[in-house]
């Protein structure tokens, strides 16, 4: 039942695969013209969407501001691919060329459906639908499709004047309403009204040709085999010298007025997005390069078209340039100017010296000559503009702090700087925007027209530059190349270019750009130091495929290391930003203090805490930071200058202080003794004034409770000045109500026990009242109270209230606690004043009845508390995570800066460290040995700490052990032999200093090469993986312990993390999954073949969650194993361990801190050679090492069974000591004794003269002093000397090849240097080791798409990991030697 199931499955049909089928049918059967078919449209319309995954995913990106990660968009290109196969293989590819021969050259909704149907199938380039479409084409020659475009492309609208005209001669006189005209306007327009059916149409033919597809373009220009053949190359020239046409006569209209008017700026940027459509469908016919399609442009009406946009582009940027309205349309004219330079550089593809293109493109220079002389003018003075702006003598004229200059000294600095002629300088200040004042944002002016110069200049001079290399001997070109020479200077740094062997076998030259932070990070020390590394691993290696595998792989080292040199490096434009916020934040800072010290004069304790405030606010971070950077950028002279000035500075202020000091102290005695004060200030002091200052003990009891009211003075200040109005108005009111409710309350109240200060009635503290709270502070209270509940109730009041009243609610609520707590105490006399109180308040119209407010109040009083509490929770509640998300973000971002710059000075700290190491060693040099007979005699010197930790000669150092052994009569100490008294603290500094500094060192080497060091890993097991087969054909051996470690991290889903190929598994799959099983490949290598799925949607992902719990769930377990397993055997790491270890355990014993002295070899390089000679043959040394253990362990058998009475070292006969009586001793004595001796092991042990082994004694030492002296040693010796010489001789050999052979192409200095520097021109120009790492850096990071066809087959040739592009043995030069002269 299954395999029927299976069996009615496979026979259903298709319905998509019908429906194409159907409107193919359709197609096929017109014979006239193609009818409107509703169906066909919509089902059109369905099908181009379901190809718009990854344009709908930009949209989305765009919308959500997340951008996408490399994987996502693979994803999506792959969804993508999958769509359009889905589509062309049920035949949707030969319907769209069946509709467009329909249609005979008819424009109308059916066609326009189709090309836009076209153009998603095509979309990205799809291979597969290209040669669909062609094999189509060429099977059934259908010669009515190319007629059908011909026919699209003469009916193509372009701007007509005269229709233009009319349409705005009938608007003026009113002919049409106002709405007919915006209904006209947007659906009815006459001028260019087919622009984006033009458009699509060019776009389709673009794609068909995309990814340099040389069969379609070759097919676009001649269909081979077909009757009546149709150039589509010609036929796109002929509509662009139309579109050109119309152009001009629009400038021409316009060249009369000011500005262009938005019914101009309309059209203009109508016709100029089709024009740019139509250059870059040119440019994709001919990249590749098809040298057919550039001979028959180069033979075309192509240049007619050009130099009437060169005459457009020259007149319309200096008119539109000057009007601030029109910068958009500016861009835009700049974007297609752009365009056709890429277009003129792409007929250069693969061109040859004294080509015929690069002549007829001389040619077409030299007729229009004066407009390109305006164009290289405009760009030269806004290129040139932002640096004259920065200058300071620019800045000289700059009064305003707010970057503005005014017109006349925005002249007078132009004049001043020689760059401009005059008429220049009026151009500019035309160009420029002052405001109301007539004055200028020079740095806004400068930026508004970089950018685009900057890309469309560097365009111009990659077209300047190749036109000079390929016609090096026109003297008109040299003409052009005196005017654009500052724009050649300028653009020269960043201007790449290398050279390679093409796919015609021929040497080719390609240009890019360089980005100044590339070349900045090529210059990183790190970098430098690969770099020095790799030439001298490389150069005297093998073949050229060999050096150049290296060559690639350090490229590609290198250009991550510079990745990550470019993360940890700080932007000059972040520090200028910053720099701008805190010079901002100080104008605002000092703006606050003035208007601070207006409003109220400080007292002096407040002054002096704000002063200790300022003072340590200098130690800040961020403070100390922006001081460091301003010394950066002092010159030594201002440095000195500043010292001087502080040290000055310093001692005026010295002066000063001591001087106040002086004085005050002196005006203090004298105005105590003399002045007079104290006794007339007794005289005028009253005794109200004085009971109102003392404090009433009475009153303990009653105020025990009671709030503070000073305290609460203070707290309501803020709140009081909201209702600032309400109490300006009842002032008076509340100063006699006030008095009287004292007096009632005191009247009401003649058991309590009143104080002398509630005697006296010049007393100004308010009394409390009943409720413990004074009447003034009630009042407050109440409209507290109101706006409270209006709060409640209105909850859409504005944020900006909340915070105002935040400090009183606070408030308010510590007072109502009180209220709570006093009610149940104090009973029956609260009920009294409540009466009273009530009556006085019926007086002052607040409430109707007394006692009934007392109690409503009262009611009201616990509910509105916990209503205030319950309000305060929730914003504390809300605040709190806020606070701590922001403290953990300035946390975080701290952190990372401090790690960036650990990372940039890793090499500058462990220098320091050398230099601290130096210094310890050399306050070493002060120990002595000491040796006392008893403890005692150190008490008291303050030495016995040093001695303890310093060390001792015995072994050991403790009392108890001195204690226990009586035999000892001293102990030998290490003693800081000194008479400052400030070597032994400083060693101490010094050592916590070192250490701390060794900690660093492994901190920043983790951050700045261990993110290479599993770069490197990676990428060699990506690489074995996919194309050696590794693990999958063959397995590595049981002895290789890197193979099978890395067998660990295969099935991981973080591999490969940092390699950037993320899709390898799936390639490795793909590759070998046919072979040996897609569900065995995918398990090695632990892939989710669900998630390989492009059919599926993909899901979005949640939101991130940064609790610790899913940080730690989703870490990769295998991975980081495997990473700290790579880390910890890469030899630099286990160095700087060993260097850490040896500092710590410097605390313990200073002398560990003479191992640092080693590192001085690590750092030197002539050093390290040094070293390396010992390790160069270290197995064949180890190997002699074992064979002299050998030989002597043999001449130790024969001494210990024969020669034993020799070995007598003992001058006392009666006590000998024999070195040969165990066999042990024995062997140890002759490896110490008799290695080192300089006749052999007969020179330390005793005479044989007269003895009866007198001859086999001769024979024994003869024989040990051969082999082992003389022959041994003087192997080891020998390996150790070769081995330097060889190094020597290798480094030399490196410097000599680097000085007088390409490493690119492997030519002598001999060939090149027949002309002036021609070397090193060659090295530094044409075969520059950098510019190969930064073109590789550029194809890397372009996209597919957008590559020429040079950086498009170089890129195929990368990915198939052959190296024949690489010009060995050959250069340009040598190749057209006889052209170049």
């Amino acid at each position: 039942e299954e395999e029927e199931e299976e069996e009615a499955e496979e026979t259903k049909p298709d319905p998509l695969h019908q429906l194409i089928l159907h409107f193919s049918r359709t197609a096929l059967t017109e014979k006239s013209k193609l009818e409107v078919d509703h169906l066909y449209m919509s089902y059109a319309d369905i099908m181009a969407k379901s190809c718009h995954i990854q344009e709908e995913g930009g949209e989305e990106e765009d919308e959500e501001g997340v951008e996408l990660t490399f994987e996502e968009k693979e994803m999506e290109k792959q969804r993508l691919l999958y769509q359009q196969s889905r589509l062309h293989s049920r035949g949707a590819a030969e319907m769209v060329l069946q509709m467009i021969s329909a249609c005979k050259g008819e424009q109308g909704a059916m066609v326009s459906s189709t090309l836009k149907l076209g153009i998603s199938i095509l979309n990205g380039g799809n291979c597969e639908v290209q040669q669909k479409m062609l094999d189509y084409l060429k099977e059934k020659r259908d010669i009515g499709f190319f007629q059908s475009v011909q026919a699209l492309m003469q009916t193509c609208s372009v701007l007509d004047l005269n229709a233009f005209e009319r349409q705005n001669k009938a608007e003026g006189l009113g002919m049409v309403t106002e709405d007919g005209t915006i209904i006209k306007r947007e659906s009815g327009e006459k001028v260019m009204s087919d622009d984006e059916f033009t458009q699509d149409l060019f776009r389709f033919l673009q794609l068909l040709c995309e990814g340099h597809n040389n069969d379609f373009q070759n097919y676009l220009r001649t269909q081979t085999g077909n009757t009546t053949t149709i150039n589509i190359i010609i036929c796109t020239v002929d509509y662009l010298l139309r579109l050109q046409e119309s152009v001009s006569d629009f400038y021409w209209y316009y060249s009369g007025k000011d500005v262009v008017d938005e019914p101009g700026k309309r059209n203009f940027s109508k016709a100029m997005a089709v024009a740019k459509q139509v250059f870059n469908s040119l440019t994709e016919y001919i990249q590749g390069p098809c040298t057919g399609n550039q001979q028959s442009l180069a033979h075309s009406r192509l240049w007619d078209a050009v130099v009437g946009f060169l005459h457009i582009f020259a007149h319309m940027m200096m008119k539109l340039a000057q009007d601030s309205s029109q910068i958009e349309l500016l861009k835009e004219l700049l974007d297609l100017q752009k365009d056709m330079v890429v277009m003129l550089l792409s007929l250069l593809e693969g061109n040859v010296v004294n080509g015929t293109i690069a002549k007829q493109m001389v040619d077409m220079l030299v007729e229009s000559s004066s407009n390109v002389e305006m164009i290289l003018k405009f760009f030269d003075m806004f290129l040139k503009l932002k640096d004259i702006v920065a200058s300071d003598a620019f800045k000289d004229y700059v009064t305003d702090p707010r970057g503005l200059i005014s017109k006349k000294d925005f002249q007078k600095a132009m004049d001043s700087q020689k760059q401009y002629t005059p008429s220049e300088i009026q151009f500019l200040l035309s160009c420029s925007e002052a405001d109301e004042n007539e004055m200028i944002n020079y740095e806004e002016f400068a930026n508004r027209f970089q950018e685009p110069a900057k890309d469309i200049g560097f365009n111009i001079a990659v077209l300047l530059t190749n036109l000079s290399e390929h016609v090096p001997h026109d003297t008109r070109l040299q003409n052009f190349l005196e005017l654009a020479e500052s724009i050649l200077t300028y653009f020269q740094p960043f201007l790449g270019r290398i050279e390679i062997m093409g796919a015609s076998k021929k040497i080719e030259r390609i240009y890019f750009e360089i980005s100044e932070a590339n070349k900045t990070q090529w210059e990183m020390p790190q970098v430098k130091e690969s770099k020095r590394q790799f030439i001298f691993d490389v150069v005297n290696e093998g073949g050229e495929s060999e050096k150049m595998e290296l060559f690639v792989n350090f490229c590609e080292d290198t250009i991550f290391e510079m990745q990550i040199a470019s993360k940890i490096s700080e932007t000059d434009e972040g520090e200028k930003s910053e720099d701008e916020d805190e010079e901002g934040e100080n104008v605002e800072g000092m703006e606050a203090e003035k208007i601070s010290s207006a409003a109220e004069a400080p007292s002096a304790v407040a002054a002096f805490l704000s002063s200790i405030v300022d003072f340590f606010k200098i130690f800040t971070f961020k403070n100390i930071r922006k001081k460091y950077r301003k010394i950066k950028k002092m010159t030594i002279k201002e440095m000195v200058m500043a010292l001087v000035t502080f040290f000055w500075t310093l001692f005026v202020g010295i002066l000063q202080f001591i001087y106040s000091i002086c004085s005050g102290f002196f005006m203090i005695v004298w105005n105590t003794l003399f002045g007079g004060g104290l006794v007339e200030g007794a005289k005028h002091l009253t005794v109200t004034e004085l009971l109102a200052s003392m404090p009433d003990p009475t009153q303990d009891e009653v105020h025990a409770d009671l709030p503070d009211i000073s305290k609460a003075e203070v707290e309501e200040m803020a709140v009081q000045s909201e209702f600032e109005d309400q109490a300006k108005e009842e002032e008076t009111s509340e100063t006699s109500d006030a008095k009287r409710e004292s007096g009632q309350f005191r009247m009401s109240s003649p058991e309590s026990n009143l104080g002398l200060g509630d005697i006296v009635e010049s007393a100004s503290v308010e009394p409390p009242t009943p409720e413990g709270t004074p009447p003034s502070f009630r009042k407050i209270r109440q409209q507290i109270e109101a706006q409270v509940e209006t709060k409640v109730e209105d909850p859409l009041q504005a944020e900006a209230e909340k915070a105002d009243t935040e400090n009183g609610e606070k408030a308010e609520k510590d007072i109502k606690e009180k209220e709570v707590l006093e009610q149940p105490e104090v009973g029956g006399e609260k009920a009294e004043g409540e009466g009273e109180k009530g009556e006085g308040e019926k007086g002052e119209g607040e409430k109707g009845e007394g006692e009934k407010g007392e109690e409503g109040e009262k009611e009201q009083e616990p509910t509105l508390a916990k209503r205030v509490r319950k309000k305060a929770k929730q914003e504390s509640k809300k605040e709190e995570p806020e606070a701590v998300m922001e403290f953990w973000n300035e946390f975080e971002n701290y952190k990372t800066k401090l790690l960036n710059y650990l990372s940039r000075n890793f090499y500058n700290l462990r220098f320091l460290a050398l230099f601290v190491a130096f210094a310890i060693n050399f306050i070493l040099l002060f120990y002595k040995v000491s040796q006392l007979e008893d403890e005692e005699d150190f008490e008291g010197t303050g030495l016995e700490d040093d001695m303890i930790n310093a060390g001792f000669g015995n072994g050991n150092g403790n009392g108890d052990e001195e204690e226990e052994e009586e035999d000892e009569d001293s102990l030998v100490y290490f003693v800081l032999e000194e008479s400052t008294g400030y070597m032994a603290p400083t060693l101490k500094a010094l050592s916590i200093l070192h250490t701390l500094l060794s900690f660093l060192c492994i901190i920043g080497y983790n951050y700045l090469k261990v993110p290479l060091v599993i770069f490197k890993r990676e990428k060699e097991l990506a690489r074995k993986l996919e194309f050696d087969g590794l693990y999958i054909t063959e397995q590595p051996a049981d002895d290789d312990i890197k193979g099978q470690w890395d067998r660990l991290v295969l099935n991981t889903p973080s591999f490969p993390h940092n390699y950037w190929d993320k899709f390898v598994k799936r390639k490795v799959l793909d590759k070998y999954g046919d072979i040996y099983g897609r569900d065995r490949i995918a398990e090695l290598l632990g892939m989710d073949m669900s998630a390989l799925d492009v059919t599926v949607p993909q899901e979005k992902k949640p939101a991130a969650d940064n609790s610790v719990l899913s940080w730690i769930t989703s870490l990769d377990i295998k991975y980081q194993i495997w990473k700290f397993g790579v880390i910890f055997t890469d030899n630099s790491f286990l160095y700087l361990c060993w260097y850490m270890l040896m500092s710590a355990l410097g605390h313990y014993n200073n002398f560990f801190f003479a191992a640092h002295l080693l590192d001085i070899a690590m750092g030197v390089k002539t050093l390290r050679t040094i070293l390396s000679s010992v390790t160069h043959n270290g197995k064949q040394l180890m190997m002699t090492v074992g064979l002299l253990a050998v030989v002597v362990y043999l001449y130790t058998v024969v001494a210990f069974n024969f020669f034993r009475k020799f070995y007598n070292k003992s001058e006392d006969e009666d006590d000998p000591d024999m070195k040969c009586d165990d066999m042990m001793t024995c062997y140890l004595f002759h490896m110490y004794v008799g290695v080192r001796a300089g006749g052999g092991i007969g020179d330390e042990i005793e005479d044989p003269a007269g003895d009866e082994y007198e001859l086999y004694r001769v024979v024994f030492d003869i024989t040990f002093f051969f082999f082992v002296i003389v022959i041994l040693l003087a192997i080891i010796q020998g390996l150790i000397i070769d081995a330097f010489g060889e190094l020597r001789d290798q480094q030399e050999q490196v410097k000599e090849d680097m000085e007088t052979k390409c490493f690119i192409c492997g030519i002598g200095s001999d060939y090149f240097d027949t002309t002036p520097h021609g070397f090193e021109t060659h090295t530094l120009e044409e075969h520059n080791l950098a510019n190969y790492m930064f073109f590789l850096m550029y194809l890397i990071n372009k996209d597919e798409t957008e590559h020429t066809g040079q950086e498009s087959y170089v890129w195929k040739m990368y990915q198939e990991r052959c190296w024949d592009f690489f010009p060995a043995g050959d250069c340009f030069r040598k190749q057209y030697e006889d052209q170049l002269g």
